[in-house]
């Protein structure tokens, strides 16, 4: 179940990341780190680390916010931060996300909160996302 909830956690995070246009945001290769803070978990999980090539017009990895049933809704943007909601019923769960992304040239970092209902738990994710741009895109 753990697992479950981590890999729902990071697929949601990758799929509400929001497009760039009007941010200040550089489009290249980017290193993004997800540090996931469980209850019950002491020290949380261990931060994830993965490489993706980001643009202005897909600053999301390969996926859209329809894909795997997520659904992403209630997307605003202010200066350089984005907030939105992501909707994800998955395998019989159900998890909700709120989140909020911050840019700022070449790096981006930001929170989201995931809470999963009773298949779960009713357990609630919490988790601090951080990017920087290492280059160019091959």
């Amino acid at each position: 179940m753990l697992i479950k909830a981590c890999t729902i956690s990071v697929l949601c995070i990758l799929l509400a990341m929001p497009p760039a246009w009007g941010l200040d945001f550089k489009p290249g290769k980017y290193e993004i780190t997800v540090k996931m803070e469980m209850p019950g978990i002491p020290g949380g999980m261990p931060p994830q680390t993965m490489v993706q090539c980001l643009n202005e017009k897909n600053p999301v990895p390969d996926s859209s916010p329809d894909a795997q049933g997520c659904k992403m809704a209630n997307m605003r943007t202010k200066g350089n931060t984005v907030t939105y909601t992501v909707n994800c019923p998955q395998q019989g769960m159900d998890a909700k996300m709120t989140g909020e992304m911050t840019y700022k040239g070449d790096s981006f970092e930001g929170t989201t909160k995931m809470s999963m209902g009773p298949e779960a738990g009713s357990m609630t994710v919490i988790t601090v996302v951080k990017g920087r741009r290492i280059g160019k895109c091959d």
